[in-house]
């Protein structure tokens, strides 16, 4: 009789058999020969004498442009070095295709700054499983929290150097989840508009897709997606290689890198002024009071802005002396002490679920008098869709609707009739300067129970750059959020 180890070992080795074998990598460049060298004499005829030679007019070379991408090189030149010329390649086609003047470099790990000015994009690809020494986690931790992006790229696609990647990404920034960007995010959208993509004959052959979507994944710091890891090859398309790859065409993977980098440039202001937000809202912030706020953890990206909510609470003690904490819990909707605050607040900037007993939990604690306060981060559609059908499940029979502009919500105890609209929000409502202020609730016995904002408002809050963010204006999705939690403090 076989044993369950037997059984199961059959069983995995049928899933590797069945698995599909990646594709082997580009050969290897083989290293240029030195120019020959020549004599003097070889090189330079004569000069006639008794004729004095003139001075040379020497040329001046143009300034070279900035370094915008550092490839990071590895003692494994067989890993690392595979694509030699992607980003060389990359960015001459982005000088043409946009007239954006980048250079790159390369560095190991060690070599980097941990100051984002001097090595604005990181880029590692390869094909080979890996680890990252402590050091070399500490460093990248400290680079990235200073506003840096590093970018994995899984050279023909192979699943050993994504999983690496994906490990390496959780060791960095471990407080944070590992997910994959949908389409709403502004990366598909910062250059090129971006749905879908066409992937490589292999790539389609061998199974491995099954659908026209772009995949790539993100660790976000703030609603800045710091780390990014293509699962599909990108490189050998910068490079027009045609060897066999899971990958992309060489149109959309040149359009992913454009994306790439228009993001990243995009948001490296949002990065430097995280820092300074967090400082802002940890000085002299008063500790006792008695409106304490829970942050509703769950399975996507849910510490979206940590400086936002804190700078808000002050807010509202200088606007009514209010008493407050300036501290905020981390509430798992599965634990009973979720319980202990009477207002949550549940944000993100994706889509998420939440289990059975979380739904419960929030059921009884909006049921006994509790309030949640929530709002698509950035403004982005999948969190909206997300919440929404939450809600529905959660309190069925109770459900979300506009709040009306006679509503205390918008009068106490600011008046608020219109706000103004960030570019990215007035950009898709025909580039209108202003607009009523959208608001959602859930009444339970005739008492606000959930309010909810489908634009964003916590960047206002902390007065972050935030180019990409569907939402409202710093003065006036401040006022919004005094008013909410005046509300929830008075109910």
């Amino acid at each position: 009789m076989k044993t369950l180890t037997t059984i199961l070992w059959g069983i995995f080795a049928a899933a590797a058999l069945a698995a599909p074998k990646p594709p082997e990598p580009p050969p290897l460049e083989e290293p240029k020969p030195p120019p020959a060298q020549v004599s003097s004499s070889e090189g330079m005829p004569p000069l006639p004498y008794p004729v004095v030679p003139q001075k040379r007019q020497e040329r001046k070379n143009p300034p070279q442009p900035p370094v915008l991408l550092t490839k990071i090189r590895t003692p494994d030149a067989e890993d690392w070095a595979r694509t030699p010329h992607d980003l060389k390649k990359l960015l001459e086609w982005m000088s043409g295709e946009m007239g954006a003047s980048f250079t790159s470099n390369i560095k190991t790990w060690a070599e980097i700054s941990t100051n984002p000015r001097e090595n604005p994009v990181l880029y590692r690809s390869g094909y080979k499983p890996f680890t990252l020494e402590p050091k070399e986690a500490a460093r990248l931790r400290e680079y990235l929290r200073n506003g840096g992006t590093v970018i994995f790229n899984a050279l023909v696609g192979h699943p050993d150097f994504y999983q690496s990647a994906l490990e390496a990404a959780r060791q960095v920034l471990p407080e944070s989840p590992v997910y994959r960007l949908r389409l709403d995010h502004p990366l598909f959208h910062a250059y090129h508009d971006i749905k879908q993509v066409k992937y490589r004959e292999r790539a389609i052959r061998d199974g491995v897709v099954s659908d026209a979507y772009p995949w790539i994944d993100a660790v976000d710091i703030d609603n800045r997606s710091a780390i990014l890891i293509s699962r599909f090859d990108i490189a050998m398309g910068w490079e027009k290689n045609r060897h066999d790859s899971w990958g992309y065409e060489d149109a959309d993977a040149r359009r992913l890198g454009a994306n790439l980098l228009s993001y990243v440039t995009a948001m490296q202001e949002a990065g430097r002024s995280a820092g300074k937000s967090v400082e802002l809202a940890d000085a002299g912030g008063s500790k006792a009071g008695s409106l304490h706020v829970g942050w509703v953890a769950h399975v996507g990206p849910w510490k979206t802005r940590p400086a936002a909510l804190p700078m808000l609470l002050r807010k509202l003690n200088e606007q009514t002396g209010a008493p407050v904490s300036f501290e905020w819990r981390e509430v798992a909707l599965s634990n009973a002490s979720m319980f202990e605050t009477p207002l949550l607040y549940l944000t993100g900037t994706t889509d998420f679920a939440l289990g059975d007993n979380e739904r419960a939990n929030l059921r009884q604690f909006l049921l006994k008098g509790g309030v949640l306060f929530a709002e698509a981060g950035d403004g982005r559609s999948t969190f909206d869709t997300a919440f929404r059908a939450e809600m529905a499940r959660v309190l069925p029979d109770h459900p979300l609707l506009p709040v009306a502009a006679s509503a205390a919500l918008f009068h106490q105890p600011n008046e608020i009739s219109a706000v103004k609209l960030r570019p990215a929000l007035a950009a898709q409502l025909d580039k209108k300067a202003s607009a009523a202020p959208e608001l959602f609730a859930t009444e339970i016995n005739g008492a606000t129970a959930v309010i909810y904002c489908p634009r964003d408002l916590s960047a206002g809050w902390e007065q972050s750059p935030a180019p990409y963010a569907i939402g409202y204006e710093a003065a006036d999705s401040t006022a919004l959020g005094v008013n909410i939690l005046f509300h929830a403090l008075v109910r």
